[in-house]
């Protein structure tokens, strides 16, 4: 036994280095990374892989067009509201050259006189074909217009239109009825059982989907009338919607 050998020692170093081993805190092992996601998927049955972002880009596309389908909608029930419908009846030519003197007892004005306003409407079909009532009649030139409105000018008749939609504006200092031929006599236009405007034929009218008899000129216009003439062809009555304020 070599000298200064100590048998208790050893033991003792023996059972401190198990008990250091079996209560020591192993490190965890890191945890392992998720998978990444692969920009392309498996063709089934084929062993093909195909990328994902077609799908992606095209979900996409769908979603742009719908918005824009939405958007261009919206604006284009606000601009027909006010837009032309078919060929132009007559120009404002007429008018325009004719000055500023009154027609019928209808004065033109500097400024759009409310005492007494109202709207009519005055659609007119040609052989079935709707055709456009101009803008600015009444309204004498120089005209200010703008994205379709005619908002200025350098006088306005009690009966004039803002816009090429058909909607006649009655604007009156005094309450008072007017009449379709009115509105035809301020336009130049003439206006008969056998002619409107330029198109000439056997006329049919309606107001508010009634079917008239007699001159055309003396349909009466109200608050949200409907007049339609039918020049050849007879056209079944259309509905209109004015404008919210009209």
């Amino acid at each position: 036994m070599p000298r200064g050998w100590r048998y208790g020692a050893v033991v003792s170093k023996k059972r401190r280095s198990r008990q250091t081993r079996r209560y020591t805190t192993r490190p965890s092992p890191p945890a392992p990374a998720a998978p990444k996601r692969s920009a392309w998927r498996r063709v089934s049955g084929r062993g093909v892989r195909r990328p994902a972002w077609p799908w992606i880009a095209t979900v996409a596309a769908v979603v742009v067009a719908g918005t824009a389908l939405v958007i261009a909608s919206s604006g284009s029930s606000s601009s027909s509201a006010g837009g032309s419908t078919g060929p132009l009846l007559a120009s404002t030519a007429s008018f325009d050259s004719a000055g500023t003197q009154p027609v019928d007892g209808i004065q033109c004005q500097r400024g759009e006189q409310v005492l007494f306003h109202i709207h009519s409407h005055l659609a007119v079909f040609v052989n079935g074909q709707q055709r456009t009532i101009p803008l600015g009649i009444g309204i004498a030139p120089p005209r200010q217009v703008e994205s379709g409105v005619a908002f200025g000018g350098t006088c306005f008749y009690w009966l004039h239109s803002h816009t090429p939609d058909g909607v006649i504006h009655l604007e009156s200092p005094t309450r008072r009825s007017y009449t379709l031929g009115d509105y035809f006599d301020i336009w130049h236009q003439p206006l008969s059982p056998t002619q409107v405007g330029p198109a000439a034929g056997p006329v049919t009218a309606y107001r508010n989907g009634i079917r008239l008899t007699g001159d055309p000129r003396d349909i009466s216009l109200g608050n949200h009338t409907l007049v339609q003439l039918d020049v050849g062809k007879d056209v079944p009555p259309r509905s209109y919607s004015f404008e919210s304020g009209l």
